[in-house]
């Protein structure tokens, strides 16, 4: 009898894991040239996050400050993914203002975020909050010009981490996020934010002084549970089987084969340095 006591305390305590992932943000992030990809050997490829092993590796950081949160539960990505009108490979012989090369452009972007998206589908993630509007003329104008904003995005991600967290007070709540709008609006919502909300965003030494100011204003927020850099932990979510810390650069970088287990690793970038 005391014996099953003590495990059905043990099952009242347990705690869960809730993912929310602002992935408008996050592809951006992972982009070629931003702080993620200035990490790995290739600085000129982007990111590719196993959305399986991101999962693993938050729920082990949660469990350093809480060893009852046993496992993951709601997984989130809010994002636009555009449909594109059935005409849209004629819009620049019917409108002026569009090059063709725009419209490649628009089709290989779509193409490379719809990979990222169906990765975390794949991995667990809800499509609920995925938005897939008809793409416009005065969209397109807006995107060549990094003018687009979706804001819907932010709004969503909010509501679904407060109504988890409200609802669901003995979990934790993890947002993926780089924008700094995002943190007051949840603290403004849920006032208990701290003690079991927390972000994953990346550090504040940003490449880009814009990314730099927003990375010091998410880390301006207190929290119980620290904040996730993904850069600390890229070697645990990139996607590969074969993943390596170069013993010289310590950039990260992935093989299709086992480097020998007495060979230092060493990148491409440094390699071709050898004499």
């Amino acid at each position: 009898m005391f014996t099953y006591l003590i495990e059905t305390l043990e099952e009242i305590t347990l705690s869960q894991l809730n993912i929310f992932i602002d992935g408008s943000w996050l592809y951006k992030a992972c982009s070629p040239g931003l702080v993620l990809a200035s990490k790995t050997e290739n600085l000129d490829r982007g990111v590719r996050i196993d959305f399986s092993k991101l999962n693993k590796s938050l729920l082990n950081h949660v469990k350093k400050s809480d060893n009852n949160c046993k496992s993951i539960s709601d997984l989130y990505l809010s994002t636009s993914l555009f449909s594109l009108p059935n005409d849209f490979d004629s819009w620049p012989d019917e409108y002026d203002f569009i090059l063709p090369e725009q419209v490649e452009k628009t089709k290989k972007g779509l193409f490379a975020r719809s990979k990222f998206v169906q990765s975390a589908l794949d991995s667990g993630y809800s499509g609920d909050a995925i938005y897939r509007p008809l793409i416009r003329t005065w969209i397109l104008e807006k995107l060549v010009q990094n003018r687009y904003q979706e804001k819907q995005v932010d709004t969503t991600v909010v509501a679904l981490l407060v109504r988890s967290a409200i609802t669901r007070s003995n979990d934790y709540h993890c947002v993926i996020t780089g924008d700094s709008d995002i943190l007051p609006a949840i603290k403004v919502a849920y006032p208990q934010y701290s003690k079991n909300v927390f972000v994953a965003t990346t550090y504040p030494d940003e490449l880009k002084a814009e990314h730099r100011q927003t990375a010091f204003s998410l880390g301006s927020f207190e929290f119980n549970i620290p904040a996730f850099y993904l850069q600390d932990h890229l070697a645990e979510i990139i996607q590969g089987e074969y993943i390596y810390t170069c013993a010289h650069c310590y950039k990260i970088f992935t093989r299709l084969r086992p480097i020998p287990v007495h060979a230092r690793p060493c990148c491409s970038g440094c390699n071709s340095l050898r004499t």
